[in-house]
Parts: C-alpha cells; structure tokens; sequence
C-alpha cells in the first residue's frame, strides 16, 4: 500500500452518526466501504484510504457507534472491564487484543495499567503505522507453574561474559514466542542482553502477499511488509535496555517464490534483473526504516546476507570467486541467484549500509564455516565486500555435533575470520545431545569447552562481539512434542549442567 499524506498533521477522530450519504463523491472520490480508519480530517469531513486512494468516511449518526475502529480496535462486546483510558476513551482487552468500550456502556474506571496499544500514524508518510502491541501480562503462560527462582538470582550470563550474550527467541507465530511468557520473560532479562528472532522476521513472516498484489495491479510492483509478527519482542526489548539481532534480511528459505515472480503470483514468471534489485531494495528500505522509527537503536546488528556460499558440487557458482550458492536443498533453485545473479549478495549489502543508521554493525551469516574450502570462499567474500565498507563481521551459526567438527578446526576458523579484521559473532549456538545415561554431563562439558574456545580467542585479541544460544529451553513450552535437548533451561525452565559448565568458564 502507498502511504498517502495531504497535509502535514495527521488526524484520527472518528465521526459519530448513522451513514446518511456518500459526501465525498461530489468531489470526486468514493466513499470508503471497508474501512473506519481515519487518516485526515477536514471540513468537508473524515478520510480514509482503500486501493491506494483517498474514501470518505460515511457520517454516522449514533453515540453508540464503535469509536475505536478508528484507531484499528473493535469494540468490546464481552466485557466493560477498563484497563486502561486515555484521551481516546476507555479500554478493555478481549482475545489479548485492545478493545474500546462503547462510551454510554463505560463504568467507572476501577483498574489502570501503564502499557503501550498501537502508535497513531507517523508523521512520515513513507513509514506504515505501527501494529496492535500486545498486552503481554493478560496472556496465558505455558511456563505459569515454573520455578525460576534461581535464575533470576545469583549468576547472570550476559554480566559475566566479555562479549554480548543473546538467545533465540522460537516461534511460529507471534503468540508462541517466549515473550509471550511472564516467566521466560523474566529469565530472557536477567540472563541475556540480546535476542534473536529464530523464524518471525524472516521474510515469509514479514510479507504481505495480498497488500503486494494489490499493489502490483496498481501499477505499483514493490512488495508490502506487515510488522506484527515482530512488534511485540521490538517493544520488550525497548522495554528493557535489551538489543535485538536483525534476522535476516536476504535468505534463499523462507523467501516465497511469489515475490520473485511476475505481479507476486505463485505462477507467475520469474521478473527480471533489475526490477529484483528494485524489490530487494523496497523490502531492506522498509525493514530498516520501520524499525528504526519506532525502535531507534534495538537492532544494532543485522545478518544482511545468509548462507551465500556453497561447496556440494553442482550447486555453485566460481566465477565470482566465491562460490555463490546456486542451489539448495536436493536442488532447488537459488531465486535470489536465478533473478539476479552473484551480485545479489553485495546489492544487499549496499542497500543494507544505504539505510541502516551509522551505528549499525552488517554480518555475514553462514554454516558450517569451518569446512574446507567453505571457510577459505566465506574469507573470499568478506574481504571483497571489505574493500567497499560493507561488512562489519561474519556470524557463525555453529550447530556443532557431540565431537564434530574437531574442535581444532572450529577454534582456527575462528582464527582465520578474525585476521580479515571484522568482527566475529557466534549467531546460532546448538551442540547437539549424543544419547546415554550421562547424556547432559558430556554435553555440559562440550559447551564448556566451546565457550573455553571463545573465551581464550578473545583475550588473544580475536574480536568475538556476540554468542547467541539458539533456543533458552528444551521441550519447548508453547510447542506441542518438543523433543529438543539442545538449550540451557530443561522443560520445567530449570538450568541444566551446561548452564553451570558455561558459567565456570565466563566466571574464571
């Protein structure tokens, strides 16, 4: 959708009467038929916008109208609890969302809470309103009967460790991710200063595929993002002084194919090189800009680019020095490669340094890259965007096996990113469990070496910024048959050995 602005200041007031008629046609413009929001008032009356162009808002004539399906609620219909009031109107919350109470039904107001709703429209035409927050405190919590006295006591990671600590935050969809529990809450602040989304800001989450089309049979052929997957854990930890990883920006998972292809159709053609290079650009510009709007400073670092290189035979491209990724996964095709060929990857960087504000570091993501020759073709790579500013570190997934790889080629691939003079970051962090009576010992002590690793590069000078644990808690709560045994907390959110093994090292 385009963000449409006719004068400087911005209104939302919603009118209160019954439709009478469509006002707005005698200057030349329908009245809106699927929308209350109110994005300009003037004298001749309320406006909104449907399929890119300004609607009248019909008159109303009711005091008992829904005075909040101005500001993107409905009403409530099953409640007159008020939690909240402000200059709008008073407040209730009905399926852990927002609602207004209609005004002649309002009581007195016997609660209230300090909490953000959704913003009102920007000031900035280009940036897209901020979506419904959640009122996290009203939600159920998997986690409710948790113990977690301990670890929001005595020992912190991020406070013993030289280098920032995150975790990553799972979820498919927004309400099962751990922000959406008190009690991983809780631990998430005490123990870590940075977080990861795992899946919610990739781009399958973040794209609107119906806004996209829209916009494309307008003429318009760059995509629409939606936020509200990623809102709630940008307000939680702006909330709470704690920075977010930006992941990830251009990936060839979890990319529909539609939004390579001609008009977003799943069956369309793919469109060619440059009208990519447009779309890749829109969809960075937006990302950044939305959040460092309304989130200035949470997101410090963004993996611009992940998994890039390849090495399987067949499934690269060497010319450009690098081998870039052509393929994937039992063939599939690279769309990012396939639409814009080897270059895609510094495009991304440089749309990424174009927008991203100056304090902000740019990584390049990848796996397994302490193989040969994928450590030697990542160097490659970082050096030639090096020569150009665009690259500030290399992230390192690091899902590592029980003994694989040695420990040896892991701590010299290390090594090897740091001589290039960019950071290192340590982005993915999963060991995984052989089995075995004293499975959780030995994996206790394999984390401990890991990090002994990381801990000793560092005093050696290597320039290891980040760890981030992928995952805070085996059989994960908000999912159903969890069998993971890879994170620090077991399923009752109790430390596991590998917690104390990670602390003795940052501690000593």
């Amino acid at each position: 959708m385009k963000y449409l602005s006719i004068a400087s200041t911005i209104a939302l007031v919603f009118a209160s009467k019954v439709y009478a008629d469509c006002w707005s046609e005698r200057l030349g413009y329908p009245c809106c038929t699927s929308t209350n929001g109110i994005y300009f008032s003037d004298n001749d009356g309320d406006w909104g916008i449907e399929n890119d162009d300004w609607c009248g808002i019909p008159k109303q004539s009711n005091n008992n109208s829904c005075w909040s399906k101005a500001l993107g609620y409905n009403c409530c219909t099953s409640t007159s609890d008020v939690i909240f009031e402000d200059s709008d109107g008073q407040w209730g919350i009905e399926n852990d969302d927002w609602c207004g109470i209609v005004k002649n039904n309002q009581p007195k107001v016997t609660t209230t809470t300090t909490t953000t709703k959704a913003a009102q429209p920007t000031s900035n035409p280009n940036i897209p309103q901020k979506p419904a927050v959640t009122y996290l405190n009203n939600n159920k919590d998997p986690a409710e009967k948790c113990d977690i006295s301990d670890s929001i006591t005595g020992d912190s990671l991020y406070k013993a460790a030289p280098f920032r600590m995150g975790v990553g935050l799972y979820g498919t969809n927004k309400s099962s991710s751990p922000v959406f529990s008190k009690k991983m809450r809780e631990i998430i602040k005490y123990q870590f200063n940075s977080v990861t989304f795992t899946n919610l800001m990739k781009a399958e989450f973040m794209l609107d595929k119906s806004a996209s089309q829209a916009n494309a049979r307008n003429g318009n052929d760059m995509p629409v993002l939606k936020f509200d997957t990623i809102v709630d854990g940008l307000e939680f930890c702006k909330e709470n002084n704690i920075k977010m990883r930006g992941h990830t920006l251009v990936w060839h998972t979890q990319a529909p194919e539609w939004f390579f292809r001609t008009g977003f159709n799943d069956n369309g053609s793919y469109v060619d090189k440059n009208k990519m290079e447009k779309r890749m650009e829109s969809y960075i510009k937006q990302m950044l800009e939305f959040i460092q709007y309304y989130y200035p400073g949470v997101i410090d670092v963004w993996d611009v680019v992940n998994e890039a290189v390849e090495i399987a035979n067949g499934s690269y491209d060497a010319s450009s020095g690098w081998n870039t990724r052509t393929k994937f996964d039992n063939n599939k095709t690279n769309p990012w490669y396939a639409t814009m060929g080897p270059d895609y990857v510094f495009k991304a960087f440089r749309f990424a340094r174009k927008y991203a504000d100056k304090n902000v570091k740019l990584i390049y993501n990848d796996f397994n890259t302490f193989q040969y020759p994928k450590t030697d073709n990542i160097c490659n790579l970082v050096k030639k965007l090096k020569a150009e500013n665009l690259i500030d570190g290399v992230g390192l997934q690091s899902y590592l096996g029980p003994s694989w790889p040695n420990r040896n080629d892991y701590k010299n691939a290390i090594q090897k990113f740091g001589a290039l003079g960019v950071e290192v970051q340590i982005t993915e962090l999963t060991i995984s469990v052989e089995n075995g009576n004293n499975k959780f010992t030995t994996q206790a002590n394999q984390y401990r070496d890991v990090f002994k690793i990381y801990k000793d590069l560092k005093k050696s000078g290597v320039n290891i910024t980040s760890v981030t644990v992928f995952g805070l808690q085996d059989h994960y709560l908000f999912y159903d048959n969890d069998n993971t045994e890879t994170r620090l907390w077991d399923g009752n959110l109790k430390k596991k050995p590998v917690y104390n093994a990670i602390m003795n090292v940052l501690k000593n």
